[in-house]
């Protein structure tokens, strides 16, 4: 499967706090206002598979 779309860069503490999980400091020493730490949200338009040897393309709506 393929998926298109867009994605953003979340820098707001909220968007960062809501995914922080305990143990993450191991790869984000500062804790959830590290610099280094942000969210990326994607968004999907639309999307191809393959199913029986055939393309099949399709729109989210």
């Amino acid at each position: 499967m393929m998926l298109r779309g867009t994605m953003e860069v979340l820098t707001d503490a909220a968007s960062k706090e809501m995914i922080w999980h305990d143990g993450d400091e191991q790869y984000y020493p500062g804790g959830v206002t590290d610099p280094n730490y942000c969210v990326l949200k994607f968004t999907a338009t639309d999307g191809r598979f393959y199913s029986d040897f055939y393309p099949r393309s399709f729109v989210i709506e």
